[in-house]
């Protein structure tokens, strides 16, 4: 019996090749980038759980006044472990950069931990050489990646026991260990570990319960349940141990919370949080866009076999008639729809393959598809299987109940087309909520990038000297030298980039509400830093050189968290770090967070750290500016890297992420309507097919080929006009909910609406066209040859 039904279903398949090939290839385009997204899917939901007992590990988050930071005081990883028996073990690190000498090469590190000794024992991350009891018990201690060690000394074998130099705090380092490559699915990125007391050593040690400057982990003790009414009672403990160590000390008072180490990738972006992380609403959106055209392309194959079972009428009235039962009917046809899902899974992993490099690149995550993966090849045979079963139920009960003496009297068994008509309304319903999330995603990104932030990012480039020299050493001269270029239209210093602003601390003024507590965002820089930048003067002046340290220039939002208008904040003493002294200047709100964060307080303080400096070279000299800062580095720094870049692009890696998953939406959107337009083809092929020879008539009687490709298309223009009505509302309140995670966001006009509306009609149109236009220039003696 099987092997019948297999014959039946392969002779089916070959007597109806176009609508078969429509199905399989329909199938196998959603099915591949279902599982492109499901891959995706699986790499952001696998980080950090490579760590044993990853649920039993958590992050220390602070929470002061609205602002939650991932870093907090340096003193809680020791105070945990001592006063809190329910936690095993505690870790804290410190990331930064480093210089780094071996020999006469030097290596600028920018992915560098400071740890203690408990951090291998929390985090499992494997050593391949060395004792992870002893690797960093050790003011001179390093422990190397494998990638680091090839890159310092050429293969593993020959590191273990060299000397390194670091150049930042003069120290020399002998590596004790190597460790196995970072894996990819870590939220932790580093390529060399050193003692935390290299970081502790330049720390006022009074103050490690004041500033938040350390990322804290700790590991709950075998036998304690991470439930919700243990971690509560856990961060009521841990606020308490803080509270009893700032009395009568101007720390910030703050709460805490248990961040889950699982989660920290998908669920953070917090303030001084460490960069690369994920988004969980990604995440949730782009599973359900795999949903989506996996059920787009279910509804082609209901839509094609519901429409071609009037050719499959008589056989199901003969099967019946010798005495074949409906559930054997049933499991013949859903068995058909599982062979052809088989087979769209076939092409669909070779779909995968071909494009699973350019996903990777665009993703910008190294995803790799193993067919060897038992786990991998059982979840894409059973989403085949799934889809083969939802795809096929339907029509195996439509067809199954056909009325055998009926069928065999000749009587018309496709009597109605309501269910097709809906699932095309559906299908491009589906499509035009995409076509039109696709143009606000795309606008806003491109808001984004061109609006208007306050300072001057063009042409605007940076290069760093921090770690390289002790202040003044060489940047002195160097920014003196560059300041009587005639090609630099400006030059300032400073402690970090517009675009990378994280160290906050307490405002107080004379007068202020003692509940109250505003937090500011310092920033550095000397007296030419607002010219560089463009920045405008909402009241008072920026700093002269003969400014001390002991004067402030703030902005538009700390005058407004003081209460008072720009104006008003000139001459008011403000305390800073313990630092008093009088607001001489108010600059203009400009943005240094990302879009979804607003404009926070901030105050530019006169420094004059020549960390970083800032050139804007005059028009049309960007490249000779860059060839001699180039040179005159080389001069004062020998043979040290030499690191530079432009702030737009700084500014547009922001909102990497966004563009990516813009771009990779705007793909899956186009994929989505190519497969809704395959079914389309498919239901025009066929109704054209059936009206054969009534076209004949209509051309004898003198209709002509305009009116008669209309007459054929109309019935498909009314089903996407009707879906526009469904689609719109839909799509408006979704993308309102997008652009509601951003500060500055644009509106959504109407023009967009009336474009996706237009163009899923023109796609329509254009889809069901060839085949109308084909049977409609065609000979009516041909069509009614047979009559």
């Amino acid at each position: 019996m099987i092997r019948n039904y297999l014959k039946t279903a392969l002779r089916h398949m070959r007597r109806n090749g176009l609508f078969t090939g429509l199905n399989v290839f329909g199938l196998a385009t959603g099915l591949a980038c279902s599982i492109l997204i499901f891959l995706w899917v699986g790499d952001q939901e696998s980080y950090d759980r490579f760590n044993p007992h990853a649920e039993k590990i958590f992050r220390l988050l602070g929470n002061v006044k609205e602002t939650t930071t991932s870093g907090v005081p340096t003193a809680f990883a020791v105070a945990i472990k001592r006063e809190v028996p329910e936690v095993k073990n505690s870790t804290h690190l410190y990331d930064g950069n480093k210089l780094m000498r071996v020999g006469t090469k030097l290596f600028e590190e920018k992915r560098v931990l400071c740890v203690d000794t408990n951090f291998l024992n929390i985090f499992n991350y494997p050593l391949v050489r060395g004792d992870k009891a002893s690797v960093l018990q050790t003011l001179n201690s390093a422990v190397l990646t494998e990638a680091t060690a090839i890159r310092y000394f050429g293969s593993v074998d020959k590191a273990m026991g060299r000397s390194v130099f670091d150049e930042t705090d003069s120290l020399l380092l002998q590596v004790t260990g190597i460790l196995k490559d970072v894996p990819g699915n870590s939220h932790l990125h580093f390529d060399l570990l050193l003692p935390e007391n290299i970081w502790l050593r330049n720390m006022d040690r009074s103050q490690t319960w004041r500033y938040f400057d350390s990322h804290t982990y700790l590991q709950l003790a075998d036998g304690v349940t991470p439930d919700a009414a243990t971690l509560h009672a856990l961060e009521n403990r841990l606020k308490a141990i803080r509270d009893r160590a700032i009395v009568n000390t101007p720390a910030v008072p703050a709460s805490w919370t248990l961040q889950a180490l699982p989660d920290v990738h998908l669920r953070s972006h917090f303030k001084n949080d460490i960069e690369g992380q994920g988004n969980i609403e990604y995440v949730r959106l782009f599973s359900l866009i795999a949903v989506i055209i996996l059920v787009i392309a279910c509804i082609n194959f209901m839509n094609l076999s519901t429409a071609l079972s009037g050719t499959r009428a008589k056989e199901v009235g003969l099967r019946k008639t010798i005495g074949a039962l409906r559930w054997q009917l049933i499991g013949q046809f859903i068995g058909e729809s599982l062979l052809l899902a088989l087979i769209a899974l076939a092409l669909a992993l070779v779909l995968v393959a071909f494009a699973m490099p350019y996903f990777s690149g665009l993703s910008g995550k190294s995803i790799t598809l193993n067919l060897l993966d038992p786990t991998l090849l059982g979840k894409a045979v059973g989403i085949a299987v799934l889809t083969g079963l939802l795809a096929g139920c339907y029509p195996a009960l439509y067809l199954s109940g056909f009325n055998a003496v009926e069928v065999l009297k000749g009587a018309r068994i496709v009597k109605g087309s309501f269910l097709r008509n809906g699932l095309v309304v559906l299908q491009f319903s589906i499509s035009v909520v995409l076509i039109i999330s696709t143009i606000v995603i795309y606008d806003q990104l491109r808001f984004l990038h061109n609006r208007d932030i306050g300072f001057d990012k063009n042409n605007l480039l940076y290069f760093r000297i921090a770690n390289l020299a002790t202040p003044g050493d060489g940047g002195a001269a160097l920014r003196d030298e560059f300041r009587n270029n005639p090609a630099v239209a400006d030059i300032t210093c400073t402690w970090n980039l517009p675009t990378n602003l994280n160290t906050a601390s307490p405002l107080k003024w004379r007068g202020m509400d003692r509940n109250t507590l505003v937090l500011i965002t310092r920033i550095g820089g000397d007296d030419r830093y607002a010219s560089t930048l463009g920045l405008k003067m909402a009241a008072g002046r920026f700093y002269s050189p003969g400014d001390g340290r002991d004067r402030y220039v703030i902005n538009e939002t700390a005058a407004k968290a003081m209460g008072v208008e720009p104006a008003a904040a000139l001459g008011k003493l403000v305390t800073i770090n313990d630092l008093e002294g009088p607001v001489i200047g108010v600059v203009k709100d400009f943005n240094f967070k990302p879009a979804d964060q607003p404009i926070g307080p901030l105050v530019i303080k006169h420094d004059q750290t020549d960390d970083i400096f800032l050139v804007r070279p005059t028009p049309g000299n960007t490249r000779r500016v860059l060839a001699a800062i180039q040179s005159a580095f080389a001069r004062y720094y020998g043979n040290a890297p030499f690191t530079y870049g432009f702030v737009d692009q700084d500014l547009d890696h922001l909102y990497q992420t966004e563009a990516r998953m813009g771009s990779l939406f705007t793909i899956f959107s186009v994929l989505s309507i190519v497969i809704s337009c395959l079914g389309l083809f498919g239901l025009a092929t066929f109704a054209t097919q059936r009206r054969t020879k009534e076209i004949g008539v209509r051309k004898i009687l003198g209709a002509d080929e305009a009116g008669i490709v209309f007459l054929l298309a109309r019935e498909f223009l009314r089903l996407v006009a009707a879906s526009l009505l469904f689609a719109f509302p839909i799509a408006w309140f979704a993308m309102h909910r997008w652009l509601d995670g951003f500060v500055y966001k644009i509106g959504i006009s109407g023009w967009v609406f009336a474009a996706a509306g237009a163009m899923a009609l023109l796609i329509a149109f254009i889809t069901v066209s060839y085949q109308t236009i084909r049977t409609a220039m065609a000979s009516p003696v041909r069509a009614l040859r047979s009559e």
